[in-house]
């Protein structure tokens, strides 16, 4: 009697974990040799858009982090893609600008070939197919907004593929400060000056409230006119002035314990050398 199951036909439909098994095997043989599996680093940003009366306008903070580091205090978060197209990019650094970069030239090539304006939604498929095909490792969160025959549209597009379009987005990891700003002041076809508060405040509260975000905020306002890059547009952290004096005397804190440990060290070798100054 022959068997019905056959164990070569690929899984059809759901999901696989087939390389589960795999990726065990690879952390144990990295552990034996002393290394350490490599981990997902965290990154820091607060991006935002929103759709009103006229257009869009797309926020961001300035401050690029590494791991606990402060890289960039004035950091470029909205990217240029098309005239009439902007994007603001959380994750890696790198990789969103690499990204962007990549998608305006092929937009532009698009256009010269269609010989019509690019569209948001064309822009928008093909990030998400190029994010999906490498299934997470390029690290870009990004806020397509523009306005084009269609309209103002906004999306988000995620660094596995996954999009989505809504009114107002924010992405990062001072999305859960900003979106609750928007969430409770957000009304369809707002007006431009209190879009442009709205917008300002979310990032703000981005910026207060998560460590990975900082320094100012830049708006990008998007209409049919044409485009206002708002470079620097508010400095809510700003540093301020020390007021008081923080040096105290000698003595002031008194010490409790103190112990003194000799050290015996060997002078094995001491040589001097001059400096060449020419």
């Amino acid at each position: 009697m022959l068997s019905t199951s056959r164990p070569c036909e690929p899984q059809r439909g759901g999901f696989s974990f087939e390389n589960t098994r795999r990726n065990a095997v690879l952390e144990g043989s990295l552990s034996e040799k002393g290394y350490a599996a490599p981990k997902a680093r965290k990154t820091g940003t607060t991006i935002a858009g929103m759709v009103f009366k006229d257009g869009v306008i797309l926020g961001a903070d300035t401050r690029a982090t590494d791991d606990m580091v402060v890289a960039d205090k004035n950091c470029m978060k909205i990217h240029y893609i098309a005239p009439n197209i902007y994007c603001c990019g959380a994750g890696v650094a790198a990789d969103a600008e690499m990204t962007t970069q990549m998608m305006s030239s092929n937009v532009e090539l698009h256009s010269l070939s269609t010989g019509r304006p690019p569209l948001v939604v064309t822009v928008t498929r093909q990030l998400k197919q190029m994010l999906f095909r490498y299934q997470g490792h390029i690290g870009s969160s990004l806020i397509v907004g523009g306005v084009d025959v269609y309209g103002p549209q906004l999306y988000s597009i995620y660094p596995h593929g996954s999009y989505d379009k809504l009114p107002f987005l924010t992405m990062g990891s001072g999305a859960a400060s900003a979106v609750s700003v928007f969430e409770d002041r957000y009304r369809p076809n707002m007006e431009l000056e209190e879009a442009k508060q709205l917008v300002r405040d979310a990032i703000a509260a981005g910026i207060f409230c998560d460590l990975g975000s900082g320094s100012n905020v830049d708006l990008c306002i998007i209409t049919e006119k044409g485009v206002n890059y708002l470079r620097g547009y508010d400095q809510p952290a700003e540093k301020g002035q020390r007021l008081g004096q923080y040096r105290y005397k000698p003595g002031t804190t008194a010490v409790l314990t103190k112990t003194v440990t000799p050290l015996t060290l060997d002078v094995v070798d001491e040589s001097v050398q001059t400096m060449d100054t020419q």
